[in-house]
């Protein structure tokens, strides 16, 4: 509607041009007043297409940033008989997209961000011999680190322990029912050892404020109750959800849009 405004506007001006010319000048002069007129138009309409061009790009461009975005999380299966990961770019029926074998028979799969690049890799954890094997592709090859780390036996736990938005290492061990967390994939003493819990229970890791740090917590089945800290430390409190019945196994996530 403004442009056709802008236009009708830009008409009357022009026929009032014309016709205050005609009064005052001669007939020679009218093709020279007429050229000079069809140029202000054309400058004038060449300006306003501009300026509508400029005036759609910012939504056009905000378009591009939404498809833009995060792509999201897929499925995927570890199969123990032969160390192999198969992975799936999208949430859909198909072949994997790919077939990994990776670290050594008996290990329990993990994934994560390995070195904060925005894109989750493989991993297992051994507990035999208490050693991660982390790689920074979906791809075969060997480990990019290998870190032995914590007491033979535990579980594997890993999680952005700090906020940075590098996944490292973790484990929980479930005899003492401590965890055991560094905020680096190298070998060294634990950055948090944090008691939590009891004996039986099963960890569990989350962001579970919202913060954008991944924190501690337990699910104990013979009560179906989480027990969830916002902070990895010995402090006691934190929250406690009942949820299930006898005989359910825990899982979390994102499930509700914000």
């Amino acid at each position: 509607m403004r442009v056709r405004l802008v236009f009708a506007v830009a008409a009357r001006l022009c026929e009032h041009a014309i016709l205050t010319k005609l009064k005052n000048r001669r007939r020679p002069k009218l093709r020279t007043l007429a050229a000079r007129i069809l140029i202000v138009a054309s400058l004038a309409g060449a300006t306003l297409f501009a300026a509508c061009s400029e005036s759609k790009q910012p939504a056009n461009q905000a378009k591009g940033q939404a498809s833009g975005s995060k792509p999201p999380t897929t499925i995927g299966v570890y199969r123990p008989s032969n160390s192999t990961f198969y992975l799936r770019d999208s949430n859909t029926i198909g072949i994997p997209d790919r077939a990994v074998s990776f670290g050594p028979q008996g290990s329990i799969p993990i994934a994560g961000d390995w070195d904060g690049n925005q894109t989750t890799t493989i991993g297992v954890y051994n507990p035999n011999e208490g050693v991660f094997y982390l790689r920074n592709s979906n791809s075969p090859g060997s480990a990019d680190m290998v870190v032995a780390f914590g007491p033979k036996g535990s579980i594997p736990v890993v999680g952005d322990w700090n906020g940075d938005g590098t996944t490292t290492i973790g484990v929980y061990n479930p005899n003492e029912s401590v965890f055991y967390l560094r905020n680096s994939n190298s070998v060294g003493p634990p950055d948090m050892v944090a008691p939590y819990g009891a004996r039986g229970d099963v960890p569990v890791v989350g962001d579970w404020d919202g913060d954008g740090t991944v924190t501690i917590g337990v699910y104990r089945p013979s009560d179906s109750t989480f027990y969830l800290r916002n902070s990895n430390s010995q402090e006691l409190g934190g929250l406690i959800v009942s949820l299930g019945a006898m005989g359910d196994v825990p899982i979390v996530g994102k499930w509700g849009k914000n």
